[in-house]
């Protein structure tokens, strides 16, 4: 398959993406305050505190009202979410890597690795959200396919930016933009309260260049080779 072409695919899994994320709105509010999203939240607990702090004590209303919302978009992050943002991700990655196929490659690859982490992520979300007071295995679990994920993720996108900057012409941008999910992703796992929130932030940086760049490979077949 030609960079034009996996361009093209990479665009339609990033509709798909953000079409999907539509599905996955939390508007039932957590127990407690939280310095981030909800899901950001539960992705990010260190304890059974921070479980608590989220779905609060066992009785409390807000937990009954909270928890099947994480569920379904758990469901819905693993049945079409992760293969969109994997395809996504996967798909730019090759289409660089048709200039630079090493670091391609190794991009393709950690983009698969990262999908099987973040599967693992869910189903340790799962099994905690229905038994968020007691201490589990599971929660280390989720501490080690967590931060796999997203620093994983942020490796990828980086890679992708290397690529761009070995382009030549402005490319260096491209890399600094695409570099942003590695500083978050790195802040979250020293300091989960203080840079948390900053997670989907450096991550939607690195993918509105990305995703411009697939636009511009998928029309201009001379910039895509």
């Amino acid at each position: 398959m030609g960079a034009t072409w996996a361009f093209r695919l990479a665009v339609i899994a990033a509709l798909i993406m953000l079409g999907v994320a539509t599905l996955m709105a939390i508007t039932a509010p957590p127990c407690n305050p939280l310095p981030m999203s909800t899901l950001t939240a539960f992705e990010l607990v260190r304890s059974v505190a921070d479980l608590q702090r989220i779905f609060g004590m066992p009785g409390d209303a807000c937990r009954a009202a909270l928890a099947p919302q994480l569920d379904h978009a758990n469901l819905i992050d693993t049945v079409a979410y992760i293969p969109a943002y994997t395809a996504f991700f996967g798909l730019t990655a090759y289409a660089l890597g048709r200039r630079d196929r090493a670091l391609g490659w190794i991009a393709v690859i950690l983009a698969l690795g990262n999908a099987v982490a973040d599967v693992f992520e869910n189903l340790g979300m799962f099994a905690l959200s229905a038994a968020p007071d007691e201490a589990s295995p599971w929660l280390m679990g989720l501490i080690v396919s967590t931060n796999a994920k997203w620093i994983g993720l942020a490796i990828v996108t980086t890679l992708c930016g290397v690529m761009l900057a070995r382009r030549g012409g402005l490319g260096w941008l491209a890399l600094i933009a695409c570099a942003a999910p590695l500083v978050s992703s790195i802040g979250a796992l020293i300091a989960p309260d203080a840079m948390g929130q900053y997670l989907i932030t450096g991550m939607t940086v690195a993918s509105v260049v990305l995703l411009g760049v697939g636009v511009v490979g998928a029309v201009w077949k001379r910039a895509a080779a």
